[in-house]
């Protein structure tokens, strides 16, 4: 399924110059700081903020009602603002280029000698690209146990990864007995965490396109800042459909790059490697191979059983959130619900 996105009738653009005398000494810097300061501030709505970065003469022409509508399409077209990816000054003001989950924009702007915006134009620059919003690879979960989902779901009270680009829809799984520990006795040894050696599966078909072992696990209570995902997999199973899984034992990874694999394939061992605290499988989904470029999306599975608040129930096509405990239900397999 493809996240709606809105098609543009017409580009907004507010240029709304002024004859405010501009700082001479104006740097490619303060450009920067300006920018990021309100991409910030466009993201998170807070329209006090933004009219507190215009000069008097801008923010006459430019009400509060209307600046909330303008920045709001801003973020409908192309998505949330995600960072300043490029400069460029001359005497005329600062040219920015802003970097959004779909697409690019330029934040042409000119300030005042205190440093407010004077004027302020932004266009777009190149296509849209459009997003993933869940796969469309019919998915398997990637063991074959009762996992509890430690993190997992859209928002930041239910998943810490969240504001991670390629993970913000990334689930860490656990398992758990019936007092809600994930370790028996005192849980100084990672061999104490009941999900520790499990057998990772494949989540469908594909192709291995990057391995990652030889990482060491870590003592339960510490992490290691030496590559996050630790011993990990990353599997194509189309052009716009990557899994990764990660925080695996040592030596558990039998797979090389080019490497076809199935679904319900063992891939490693879960593990306690990378940024972990504990014995942990963690597992996401992203729309391109390399992890500084790539997007992550929902991941849904065909055929689970679910466990809530005691109350179990059979989902034949659901993506975990945090407090649901997970497993394989064996029953005939269905093509992922359409896009809304």
């Amino acid at each position: 399924m493809i996240r709606r996105f809105l098609r543009p009738q017409v580009w907004l653009a507010l240029l709304l110059c002024v004859t405010t005398s501009i700082a001479a000494t104006t740097t490619d810097n303060d450009y920067v700081v300006i920018a990021r300061r309100l991409i910030r501030h466009i993201n998170a709505d807070d329209q006090d903020k933004i009219h507190q970065m215009l000069a008097s003469t801008l923010r006459g022409g430019f009400p509060e009602a209307k600046a909330r509508v303008y920045f709001r399409n801003i973020l409908a077209q192309r998505g949330k603002l995600v960072r300043v990816k490029d400069s460029v000054v001359n005497n005329y003001g600062g040219g920015v280029q802003v970097e959004a989950e779909r697409g690019d924009w330029n934040f042409a702007l000119t300030l005042d000698r205190k440093g407010l915006i004077a004027s302020l134009n932004i266009t777009p620059i190149g296509p849209l690209i459009a997003l993933p919003e869940r796969n469309k690879t019919v998915m398997r979960l990637p063991f074959d146990k009762d996992c509890y989902v430690a993190e997992g779901g859209a928002t930041p009270s239910l998943n810490r990864h969240s504001n991670s680009r390629a993970q913000r829809n990334a689930l860490d799984f656990t398992i758990r007995d019936a007092k809600g520990n994930t370790y028996t006795g005192e849980g100084k040894e990672n061999k104490d965490y009941y999900i520790y050696g499990m057998d990772v599966l494949a989540p469908a078909d594909g192709t291995v396109v990057m391995v990652v072992d030889g990482i060491p696990d870590n003592k339960p209570g510490t992490g290691s800042g030496f590559h996050a995902g630790g011993n990990c997999i990353m599997i194509k199973h189309s052009d716009s459909e990557f899994s990764v899984l990660a925080q695996m034992m040592p030596g558990s990874v039998n797979l090389k790059v080019g490497d076809a694999v199935k679904a319900g394939q063992p891939v490693g061992k879960c593990g306690n490697s990378g940024n972990a605290d504990e014995p942990h499988l963690h597992f996401h989904l992203q729309n391109l191979p390399v992890m500084p470029e790539a997007f992550g999306f929902e991941p849904y599975f065909q055929n689970i059983r679910v466990t809530r608040d005691l109350k179990v129930r059979v989902e034949r096509d659901y993506s975990p959130i945090r407090g649901d405990t997970v497993a394989p239900q064996p029953i005939e397999a269905v093509a992922p619900k359409p896009s809304k």
